[in-house]
């Protein structure tokens, strides 16, 4: 054995294996499907559909544009002209998607957990860990601008729990959050945001497990639209988020128990994340322990949720460039780091000065 070479290497690389713990890949589609964002752990990955190529962030300027940590949250703007990421690094990115150039950066205080944007596109809000929500006011986007500093504004506080999604009703009259606690909470979105929110308009509650995801569902017919809502408890439920009244409930763990899930025993089917269809008519459902996505169907008419039989045609294009997406980014995430020699001694320093203090 080499004489430089550190005993007990499993133990050691099962600690860095714990300390470099990958988040879950995240995939998030232009509204008008002009490019699909992803994820995996701290490398941002974008494929322009329209071209049928990567894209290169942030080009044609010089600024460090990569997270330095896990990324737990990114989306687009409705009108597709910006796109949001925040994570681990405690810092939230702001791109303008027509040149992937990162416009805003904004230095958080705490690990970010949930960001959207306003319809308007004049406003971004993220949620820290600690439960408290900031906002960030965008300036008119300028060509070619150079990368801004910004510093976020306390919008909400005193919440007191894991916030696990944030959204904006489409409306703009109200920003939801929903947290471990199980609660989703209706707050107004006031006139003069910067100045914070205190008005809380009700709470739906419901859920008996922490609430994982939100989504909007409405069409010409209902422009104000209805909130689902999606959770541990192995539920979708659809709301009247202005009242805060439970409209329906879909029992999606006792659905997907008929549904031979992976062969085991005790699956636990938690809500992990949903989205819905511009019309309103239908919701996709990630269900834990599921290798796949489960259909609902959802009537405005009649406020009701139910599970869609039988099969989809959906484009490929989108999710063969998400694919292609994780695969590289989960490659290079997996590749070993290659250390130059002073490096590697000053690593193997730290791990036997650890060593010594046991």
């Amino acid at each position: 054995m080499d004489d430089d070479e550190p005993l007990n290497t499993t133990e050691d690389n099962n600690k860095e294996a714990l300390e470099t713990e990958v988040a879950p890949a995240l995939i998030s589609v232009h509204p008008a499907s002009h490019s699909v964002s992803v994820a995996v752990g701290c490398e941002l990955r974008v494929f322009d559909l329209r071209e049928g190529c990567p894209v290169t962030l942030g080009a044609d300027s010089n600024e460090v544009c990569h997270h330095k940590e896990s990324i737990r949250a990114i989306r687009y703007g409705a009108k597709g002209k910006v796109f949001v990421s925040a994570g681990d690094d405690k810092v939230v990115k702001i791109w303008a998607t027509d040149s992937w150039r990162c416009l805003y950066s904004v230095s958080t205080e705490k690990k970010v957990s949930a960001v959207a944007i306003s319809d308007n596109g004049q406003f971004v809000c993220y949620a820290d860990k600690f439960g408290a929500v900031w906002i960030v006011e965008l300036d008119e986007l300028i060509e070619n601008q150079a990368l801004v500093q910004k510093k976020g504004s306390p919008l909400l506080a005193h919440y007191c729990s894991i916030i696990t999604s944030l959204e904006f009703s489409p409306d703009g009259q109200f920003i939801i959050t929903a947290d471990r606690d199980f609660k989703i909470r209706v707050t107004m979105f006031p006139k003069k945001p910067l100045n914070g929110a205190h008005e809380i308009q009700c709470y739906c509650l419901g859920h008996t497990e922490f609430v994982s995801c939100l989504a909007f569902v409405y069409n010409q017919d209902c422009p104000q639209g209805y909130l689902v809502s999606g959770s541990g408890d192995a539920t979708v439920r659809l709301w009247d988020f202005a009242s805060g009244l439970l409209l329906h409930t879909c029992e999606v763990g006792s659905q997907v128990g008929n549904i031979e899930a992976n062969g085991t025993e005790n699956n636990h089917f938690a809500v992990t994340d949903l989205c819905a269809t511009s019309d309103g008519s239908s919701i996709f459902v990630a269900v834990q322990s599921l290798p796949g996505i489960l259909l609902l169907s959802c009537n405005l008419s009649t406020k009701t949720l139910s599970i869609t039989r039988g099969s989809l045609s959906i484009d490929k294009d989108v999710f063969s460039a998400a694919a292609q997406a994780v695969k590289t980014s989960m490659r290079n995430l997996l590749i070993k780091k290659q250390y130059s020699s002073e490096r590697r001694e000053f690593r193997k320093r730290g791990r036997n000065d650890r060593k010594g203090k046991r």
